[in-house]
């Protein structure tokens, strides 16, 4: 088949390239019926001999072959249809398009129906293998040498079909390291067998020899584990093989034993919890304890090996992520439950367990989702499950079942931040700006709503009858979802719904199998799981559907989810059937068909949603274009903001300048009220001579109202408030004989004086008053003399001022000088003002 899939994808590709090269060019495309001819000769062969073995590919496949067989044949025939229409209007252009559609539908299904045979032969390869690791198994549990030696009998049968069947799967491999990775496993498969067959007959030998029994043990972990790294390697090359074709190619048959075992462990997991609460009623508390601790360390330890054999950086760092959650939870779980078993009647314990037990149900069966999806399929599972929390918790909140709401409303914001951590996540692996944007919008709106749900929930389930909280809610709610749906696009969401449907069809199989006073209960919880997953497929494909523009395509995509809404009302009607009576042979062989075709017809649809390439492009303009649209918005903004920016600037430059100026014009008001003010009169501290602190205090109370400025006369006001101070400086003096400070204090008098004359005499010559002038001159001679003399007197008599003489001479030349300073600053004014009336 591999020559006929090279001949015909040569001759397809030569079609394809002609017919461009001749639109390009414009010229008269030749005719290409022969040629076509040819082609469909040789596609209808393959498919002919495609269905011939339909008796030996794997149940599982035969509806996909046979489907795509017709498909090839069909497209074969449009094929020559277009040749037809072609070459009787060459310059058509139109029919060379179809031509080139039908032709590449032909080469895309040749490819489908290839890897459809080679998908199956491997997942027979891979049921061997598991065939062995459960004989395997039963070898350990063997220890009677005859019933040994059968087994041992089938085992090695298998597993020189497995190595045998290995070895051909490895001459098929395009990597050579693989090829030899394969060969080397199944060399070791062989050698690990051989031992653990040996060792099992020793323990048959000497049945209570613990340590042979831990030998056999130990190599049975070996061997399982090498079985386990055979059937991976397998699933490498698969995957490597078909790496190259872009096709929605979904099926994933291939599973390692290591995500068997978490999806089974994951299961049972998930039914002790839904049963825990009526073990606890029933007094089997801690045995269903032990049951769930077993299940959850049996499930984590599986998916560490699937994380660790995970080459996906990404999918590696999700998964290491959820098992850890789940080993937080597992803990958390069992000491919820002491209370409970303590005192089955404490309401407030009850509650809380009901909550921890729910976010351990959500973490194992999202571990269980992950181990065997993808990235995107991670993220799109968990939005699903957070999408659908979010109905449960508003439809919770109308039907009052406030039980049920408070534990969602407990598990909703950790579920969010899962959701937005998973995201985050995926933004590593995606290099799409548009996409990006959109994820990382998405996120941030999530994040805004977090917060606004959790309130109005909580106003909600507080007071049913707060209306106003619950529209809020229902809003938040859909603007949630909204965002969700931003994160995953629809067939990301089918695809992994797909997986989880496949799970639960399973699993609901084995429950059936397995019986027990709880399989009716743990069946119908199952089978509300399986119906909510169908029902949000179907409204995934729908939505998706309506964005889809080739009228073929859509046509297949809605016939798809025709199928599956026909089928779901079979498929709940027949696990009624078959639950109400397990023991019901044909009950159970229409759930078993039922259930074959579900699983047919979610496949199905998973794989024709997914987007062709065109739809890929589509997808990524219009988020271009929303990035493009929003990168202006924000340029614009930008650009608003920094003029904005600039004018604030701008007109804070003009404030700071009118503040400044402002300030300096109160800073000279102040400067020229404080000059005009009268200054501060220091009152020495201690004794004084009375008389001569009266004369000082008569100046300085003739001068409280007068103007202090940079006139001529506020000059001569101030120097004169400074000789009254001196003079109360000198009476404090002469009262403490201090003889240096009167000295002092008169020299500062005399020289104050000068300066004064100074300003009186400017006064005085420009004073058109002759009399006034004449006045001003006198004060001024006046007040020349009295203060030589004291300065004189301070200077000759300071020692004496205890004697009545030296005292009264002191007290006489201080009035004068007081005297003589108030009519000197009274005639200024005088002369002042004639000259101002000038």
């Amino acid at each position: 088949m591999d020559e006929v899939l090279e001949m015909i994808a040569d001759a397809v590709s030569s079609l394809v390239i002609a017919i461009t090269d001749s639109e390009e060019k414009n010229t008269l495309f030749g005719d290409m019926v022969p040629g076509v001819e040819l082609i469909q000769q040789a596609v209808n062969g393959m498919a002919e001999a495609a269905e011939e073995t339909l008796t030996l590919i794997d149940d599982e496949f035969k509806y996909q072959l046979e489907g795509t067989s017709k498909k090839l044949k069909n497209s074969a025939g449009q094929l020559y249809v277009h040749a037809v229409r072609a070459r009787e209007d060459p310059w058509n252009r139109t029919p060379q398009k179809d031509a080139i559609k039908a032709a590449k539908e032909i080469l895309q299904n040749v490819v489908l129906l290839v890897l459809i045979e080679e998908q199956s032969n491997i997942k027979v390869l891979v049921n061997i293998a598991k065939k062995a690791a459960e004989g395997v198994k039963r070898i350990d549990e063997i220890e009677n040498i005859k019933q040994l030696e059968i087994m041992v009998g089938d085992v090695n049968q298998l597993q020189g079909e497995l190595v045998k069947r290995s070895q051909r799967r490895s001459e098929g491999s395009h990597n050579p390291e693989l090829r030899s990775k394969l060969e080397d496993i199944a060399t070791m498969v062989n050698i690990l067998s051989e031992q653990h067959q040996a060792s099992a007959r020793q323990v048959c030998g000497n049945p209570r020899d613990e340590v042979l029994k831990s030998k056999r043990s130990e190599l049975s972990s070996k061997l399982l584990g090498s079985i386990d790294d055979l059937i991976y390697t397998i699933k490498l090359i698969f995957e490597t093989n078909t790496k190259f074709v872009d096709l929605a190619f979904k099926w994933k048959p291939i599973r390692t034993m290591a995500e068997d075992e978490v999806n089974r462990a994951g299961a049972a997991l998930v039914d002790n919890l839904r049963t825990l609460p009526k073990q606890i009623e029933m007094g089997n508390g801690a045995a269903a304890a032990r049951e769930i601790v077993n299940n959850a360390n049996l499930q984590i330890s599986n998916a560490i090996i699937v994380a660790n054999r995970c080459q996906d950086p990404v999918k590696k760092k999700m998964l290491l992520k959820q098992i850890e959650d789940l080993k937080k939870l597992t803990p958390q779980l069992i000491q919820a439950m002491k209370p409970v078993l303590e005192n089955p009647n404490d309401e407030a314990a009850k509650r809380h367990l009901d909550n921890v037990i729910f976010a351990t149900q959500k973490a194992s069966e999202a571990l269980t989702t992950a181990v065997v999806s993808n990235p995107a399929e991670i993220v799109a599972a968990s939005g699903v499950s957070l999408a659908r929390e979010l109905d449960s918790l508003e439809e919770a909140i109308a039907a009052g079942d406030k039980k049920r709401a408070e534990v969602l409303l407990s598990h909703i914001p950790t579920a969010i931040d899962k959701h937005i951590e998973l995201a985050n996540a995926l933004l590593e692996s995606v290099t799409d700006p548009g996409q990006r944007h959109q994820i990382k919008t998405a996120i941030a709106k999530l994040e805004t709503l977090k917060p606004k749900i959790i309130s109005n929930a909580r106003k909600a389930i507080d007071n049913p009858n707060d209306h106003e909280a619950r529209k809020q809610l229902s809003s938040d709610i859909k603007e949630a979802k909204s965002a969700i749906g931003q994160i995953s696009q629809p067939y990301e969401i089918v695809s992994a719904l797909n997986t989880k449907i496949h799970n639960d069809l399973d699993n609901l199989l084995k429950c059936i199998d397995e019986g027990g006073p709880e399989m009716q209960y743990k069946g119908v919880q199952y089978a509300k799981d399986i119906a909510n997953h169908i029902k949000k497929q179907i409204e995934a494909a729908e939505q998706y559907a309506q964005t889809i523009t080739d009228p073929e395509r859509k046509r297949q995509v809605l016939e798809a989810i025709e199928n599956l809404k026909k089928l779901t009302p079979q498929l709940l009607e027949s696990i009624k059937a078959c639950l109400a009576d397990p023991n019901d042979k044909e009950a159970r062989r229409r759930l078993e068909d039922v259930i074959s075709r579900v699983k047919e017809a979610s496949s199905t649809l998973a794989q024709v949603i997914q987007p062709t390439s065109d739809e890929l492009k589509e997808e990524k303009r219009k988020r271009n274009e929303e990035l493009a649209r929003v990168e202006a918005e924000e340029k614009a903004r930008i650009r608003a903001a920094a003029h904005a920016a600039e004018l604030a600037k701008m007109e804070a430059e003009e404030k700071k300048r009118i503040a400044a100026a402002e300030e300096e014009k109160r800073r000279l008001a102040a400067e020229e009220e404080e000059r005009k003010r009268a200054p501060k009169f220091n009152i020495p501290e201690g004794p004084v001579n009375k008389a001569v602190y009266v004369a000082a205090e008569e100046v300085k109370d003739a001068l409280q109202s007068k103007v202090r400025d940079g006139t001529p006369l506020g000059i001569l006001v101030q120097l004169s408030d400074e000789i009254a101070q001196q003079m109360a400086l000198i009476s404090s003096f002469a009262a403490q004989g201090d003889v240096k400070g009167m000295i002092m204090a008169a020299r500062k008098i005399a020289d104050t004086i000068k300066q004064v004359q100074q300003q009186a005499k400017h006064i005085a010559d420009n004073c058109s008053d002759a009399r006034l002038k004449q006045n001003v001159l006198t004060y001024c001679d006046c007040g020349g003399n009295f203060s030589t003399q004291l300065k004189i007197l301070c200077a000759v008599k300071s020692n004496d001022f205890n004697d009545p003489t030296a005292e009264e001479q002191l007290v006489t030349c201080a009035r004068g000088l007081s005297n003589s300073v108030i009519n000197l600053v009274k005639s200024s004014e005088a002369a002042n003002i004639k000259k101002i009336k000038k």
